[in-house]
C-alpha cells in the first residue's frame, strides 16, 4: 500500500469492469464524509464545509454505509471529489483519468499515498492542508487529529 504500480492498478481495473457499467445515483461531485470515523474528521463539517459544497452540487457520501460495488460505481462516475485523508480514498483506483481530487490534511500528518495513486491513474490531484503557511510533517501521532480547513480554501482548490 502506498506504492501503487500501473500493473497493479490494471489488475484491479480489469477485475471491476463489470461493476463500473452500473448507473449511479451519486452524481459527478462527491464529498466523502468521515463523520462516522473516530479520527481525521473535518471540524465543523456539518455547519461550515458541507453547506458550501452542497451549493456547488456535491453529494455527501459516507463510505461505511455503502457496499463495495456502490463505492466503485460512485468513484467511477465522479468528476470531482473532496475528501479528508483516509482509507476510503483507495477507491481513487476506480476514477476516470482527469477526475479532480481535493484531499484534506492536518498539516501535522500529510501522507502522500493517495497522491501516488492519483498520479498512476492520471487524476487532477490537489492536496490542501489546514495551515497553508506552516510546515507540513508526517508526524504519526497526528494521524489521529481532526482537520480544520476553511471552506473558502477548499473551493479555491476546486477552482484553481
Amino acid at each position: 500500500p502506498g506504492y501503487p504500480t500501473p500493473e497493479a492498478v490494471a489488475v484491479i481495473e480489469a477485475f471491476t469492469i463489470p461493476l463500473k457499467k452500473r448507473s449511479t445515483l451519486f452524481g459527478e461531485r462527491l464529498y466523502i464524509s468521515r463523520s462516522h470515523a473516530r479520527r481525521r474528521r473535518v471540524v465543523c463539517e456539518q455547519e461550515k464545509l458541507w453547506p458550501v459544497l452542497e451549493r456547488r452540487g456535491f453529494r455527501r457520501v459516507v463510505l461505511e454505509e455503502m457496499t463495495w460495488s456502490d463505492q466503485i460505481v460512485a468513484f467511477c462516475s465522479a468528476r470531482e471529489i473532496v475528501a479528508p485523508h483516509g482509507a476510503g480514498l483507495a477507491n481513487l483506483v476506480f476514477c476516470e483519468r482527469g477526475t479532480r481530487v481535493v484531499e484534506l490534511f492536518n498539516s501535522e500528518y500529510v501522507n502522500p499515498c493517495f497522491w501516488r495513486l492519483a498520479a498512476v491513474r492520471g487524476l487532477d490531484y490537489r492536496p490542501v492542508v489546514d495551515d497553508p503557511n506552516g510546515s507540513v510533517r508526517q508526524h504519526l501521532p497526528a494521524n489521529r487529529c481532526d482537520i480544520d480547513i476553511p471552506p473558502s480554501v477548499v473551493v479555491s482548490a476546486l477552482l484553481a
